[in-house]
């Protein structure tokens, strides 16, 4: 502890308390596979729990990377069916290691998603959870301290294509991490949309990506998908300029 602590007792009492909400949300996922997550991995944890009156019966991870959020989400609903979509082959036998726990609900599809079919060049970061089909922007590489180490060519397939090609269980929860390339992604899966109940999504406030969709695209097009808005995630500063979120959408109920 800093000494200049014991001199500012505003200070150390916020400290305190963030130090125990963190206790209280791992104590949250004690005994479960999630319990060894880093704090940087159970983000949505309260987003999740938001859905616990109605647990979703299949949930898709798009941009699953190495298995954590999957984690995760089956710690919370073991029960689900996970259908998890992630393009670099660099992570895939990790996250079989992170989800050999269930054998059968959860399967790994390996190409990336967008708009439409095609090739396209990923930007593989150095620190490769913020990879890309986009570009890094200037602000991106400032914000994150993160640049391109180099570029992998991967196959690109829309989510409703590839669900009626692998017959694939219609989605109560979709869930997004793509960097900047959600829209996209989410324009490509219109007809999946359909069937789902949620939509949770990391949204970007600035433009880290060249082209990027913001937050306000993102609210937009999920609006006019019949969404709506529901609650942000943990980790939103009062009183700080706003950077990104995990954003839950819920379809409202039929009355």
């Amino acid at each position: 502890m800093r000494l200049s602590l014991l001199y500012n007792p505003i200070d150390l009492i916020e400290r305190l308390a963030i130090a125990a909400q963190r206790r209280r949300r791992f104590r949250r996922l004690r005994g479960t596979p999630a319990a060894g997550l880093s704090l940087g991995h159970i983000g949505s944890l309260e987003l999740l729990e938001l859905l616990r009156p109605a647990p979703p019966a299949v949930i898709y991870d798009i941009g699953a990377n190495v298995g954590t959020w999957t984690c995760l989400a089956k710690s919370l609903f073991p029960a689900a069916q996970v259908e998890a979509f992630e393009p670099l082959e660099q992570h895939h036998a990790e996250f079989a290691r992170r989800t050999a726990a269930w054998p059968g609900t959860v399967r790994l599809h390996s190409p990336a998603l967008g708009a439409m079919e095609h090739t396209a060049q990923m930007h593989v970061m150095d620190f490769s959870d913020a990879s890309s089909l986009l570009a890094l922007g200037s602000e991106g590489a400032r914000e994150f301290n993160i640049h391109e180490a180099g570029e992998k060519t991967v196959p690109v397939v829309p989510l409703d294509v590839l669900v009626a090609r692998a017959n694939l269980p219609p989605p109560d929860l979709l869930k997004l991490d793509v960097q900047g390339y959600e829209l996209e992604v989410l324009r490509g899966a219109t007809a999946t949309l359909r069937h789902a109940r949620a939509v949770l999504c990391e949204v970007s406030f600035r433009e880290f990506y060249t082209g990027q969709a913001q937050f306000p695209d993102i609210l937009a097009f999920l609006t006019a998908e019949g969404f709506a808005l529901h609650a942000f995630g943990h980790g939103l500063d009062l009183g700080q300029p706003l950077v990104q979120a995990d954003a839950l959408f819920l379809r409202p109920p039929l009355r």
